[in-house]
């Protein structure tokens, strides 16, 4: 009964989300190959470092599923794809090493997702009335958001660098403090293109990815919209 139910889950995600499920199965399936070698191997830090990222691979949908909130299809990819990106290929597979453009690659497009983030939270506050505050506002905790979000990041580098260092051949995630530096520039240039974006939409209805983004979350949660008179605020449709 039970499995059968699961079944029918996956099979309703499935059908629902196709892209992001064929995205999911492949890479959980690269996860499993390396799961199988890391145990040949007997690498137990690495066998425990593939079952996180295979937990934190579906992080994105849980906190949907939890939240009740509905995720543009977009960013939940990207969110999958940052994962596997950061903790298997650039930290496991030391592509950090390999390539020297894979972390500034990283940053600079996490800054970007996370700016965009921000500025769906505050806009959804805004809209919905919940606050009063001005489009120039919106885009500067939009910018502040990213860096902010860049600057934990570093401390998680930091951690597994401190504890888990040695599964990438002792290759530093965090690398020197130029490099720390570098990636909050990056982060902060991420964030500075989706305040500028946000802004645009505000101010013109334009903003290129931030308004395709902001109107698919509008579409897939119209409750977060609704005013104190119980309507949804027109505007930026």
């Amino acid at each position: 009964m039970v499995k059968k139910k699961i079944r029918n889950a996956v099979k309703k995600e499935i059908k629902k989300h196709p892209k992001r499920s064929t995205l999911t199965i492949i890479l959980l399936f690269t996860l499993a190959i390396a799961f199988v070698g890391a145990l040949n191997q007997q690498n137990w830090v690495s066998i425990l470092f593939i079952i996180v990222i295979s937990f934190l691979i579906f992080l994105p949908m849980t906190i949907g599923k939890v939240s009740h909130i509905e995720i543009p299809i977009q960013l939940e990819i990207f969110s999958v794809l940052f994962i596997y990106a950061t903790l298997f290929l650039g930290e496991l597979k030391n592509y950090y090493a390999k390539f020297t453009w894979w972390d500034t690659v990283l940053h600079t497009a996490s800054g970007l997702a996370f700016g965009i983030i921000g500025f769906i939270i505050l806009y959804v506050m805004y809209k919905s009335e919940k606050i009063k505050t001005s489009p120039k506002t919106i885009a500067i905790f939009t910018f502040a958001f990213a860096l902010a979000i860049g600057a934990l990041w570093e401390i998680v580098e930091f951690i597994i660098d401190s504890n888990l260092g040695s599964i990438s051949n002792g290759v530093s995630m965090q690398g020197s403090l130029k490099d720390t530096m570098w990636d909050l520039i990056v982060d902060s240039i991420g964030g500075l293109f989706s305040a500028v974006m946000g802004y645009l939409y505000l101010k013109k209805d334009s903003g290129v990815v931030i308004k395709h983004m902001t109107k698919e979350f509008k579409k897939g949660n119209p409750r977060l919209f609704k005013t104190k008179g119980n309507k949804i605020k027109k505007g930026h449709n």
